[in-house]
Parts: C-alpha cells; structure tokens; sequence
C-alpha cells in the first residue's frame, strides 16, 4: 500500500529521502508525500491566519479559489505583471510574519539540513524575485480538481526555474476545516500525452487516474509540512466544515550539478 512517510519535526534527520519523492526510479518503494508534523508553532499559525483577513484576496478559476500572493501558473503569458505582483506581496508578506519566526526561512533552513551542500534561496531573474510564497484560503464546498504542477512545461518563460531538474512542493497546514479537504495523490505522473484529457478551465478529467493507485491524506493540523512531488497527479476534496482550510505554499526546483535550489510560488 502507498502510505506516507510521518514523522516530528524533532526527529527529522537527512535519512528522510526527499530525492526519492522526486525520482521513483531512485528507490523501490517511494512514500508518495512526507508529512513533517510539528513543524511550526501553532500560535504563530492562528498570527499568520488572523493577519492575513486584514488584506485583500486574490482569487483563481473563476473565483473558486482565495488566495494572497501571485502564483506563477495564473501569469504563464504575463510575466512583467507577476513580479510586480511578486514585489507587492513581499511587503504584505514582511508584515504578516513581524515578530513572529519567518516559516519562509524556517522551510528553507530545514530543506538545507535534509539537502547538505546545497543553497536554498528564492528565485530571481533580471534581478526580480519570484513570489516566495502563496497563502491559500479553501471555504466551504470549495475544492481543487485534480491536477500536476510542472513548471518545466508550463513555465518555459521563466528563465530561473524552467531549466529545474525536479520539483518538490511544499506545504505548511495553518489551519484545518473541520470535514473535507483531503489531499488524494495518484500514483501517476504526468506526461504529454494528458493533455488530451486536460479540463478548459483548470485541471484534468477523472478519467486519467481511474484506474491507479492513490493515497488519501488527512488528520493534518496546523503546524504540519506537507511535502509532494506535484508531478504526481493530486486534488483536494471538497471543504464540507465551517472554517476555511488555510495553507501556506511554496515550490523548491531543484539544479542538482549546481547543488543549488530555488524557490518560487
């Protein structure tokens, strides 16, 4: 059975193979997602959720969605608005994190520890920053199709992450609803030859994964760190509780001859 690796935040060493979650062919039996419980102070996680309610939202897929910070997939064709988006949310984001532990600099120190020898730092181009981070908000009866994250395909523009040689994504659980919002992953990757079952909107058909192996993940808490490979088709179901599902994202690409990593949401 496909289940995840779980272990606190304590315990994390740099036997967790994050290299495996990007490349089945490294070992023979991959979790399909590490679940790093305890990995940030739950009072700084209400801090961030009170906070974030005092500035204005973004929304994607026709308003299904909230959002505070740009996400580099809603600007494939117009990168000059995503890092003016980016810059605008740094600074709401440095306000959101004041005098609290910074969780950007937290995930990046702790993705140092399980990769040693590499550098972990946002991505730039041209001397603009990437977004460091997207906060999402899921309200009642909201979900997220399934779908895969692959900024080699869907980035090409963006010259600092679409040479990557992998991709993590990582999420960090700020707070939970009470029903709803699992996150499923199929055992399968995405390849080309999808696309045909590819949604207008956002996502692909559940046609493409009927038949495959998947994990149900649930039982998280704020504090948690999610950690995926998001070529791995995967969704969120539907929020059914009252309080809304918030979560904090981001990617790290990885450049192994460099042994260099870059994030960016």
């Amino acid at each position: 059975m496909w289940k995840p690796l779980v272990v606190d935040y304590q315990h994390v060493s740099n036997e967790i193979d994050l290299y495996g979650l990007s490349d089945r062919t490294r070992v023979s039996l991959l979790p399909p997602a590490i679940i790093i419980r305890n990995f940030y102070d739950k009072k700084n996680c209400q801090t961030i959720v009170d906070r974030t309610k005092s500035y204005n939202k973004n929304n994607f897929q026709n308003d299904k969605l909230l959002h505070l910070g740009p996400f580099l997939m809603e600007h494939v064709t117009d990168k000059r608005r995503y890092f003016e988006a980016a810059k605008d949310a740094q600074k709401t984001i440095g306000k959101i994190f004041e005098e609290i532990e910074n969780p950007i600099e937290k995930i990046y120190k702790a993705i140092s520890m399980l990769f040693p020898g590499f550098s972990v730092s946002v991505a730039t181009e041209s001397q603009n920053d990437y977004s460091q981070v997207i906060i999402r908000m899921h309200e009642k009866e909201k979900s997220i199709p399934i779908h895969k994250d692959n900024v080699r395909h869907e980035g090409k523009e963006y010259a600092a992450v679409r040479g990557i040689d992998y991709q993590l994504s990582c999420v960090l659980h700020l707070q939970e609803s009470e029903a709803g919002g699992e996150l499923i992953i199929y055992d399968k990757q995405w390849k080309k030859e999808d696309e045909k079952f590819r949604n207008i909107d956002f996502g692909y058909s559940s046609e493409l994964v009927k038949n495959n192996e998947f994990c149900k993940l649930s039982g998280f808490s704020a504090g948690d760190l999610v950690v995926i490979n998001p070529n791995y088709y995967h969704e969120v179901t539907k929020i059914t509780g009252d309080t809304s599902r918030i979560t904090l994202g981001m990617f790290l690409g990885f450049y192994s001859k460099e042994s260099r990593i870059v994030a960016w949401a």
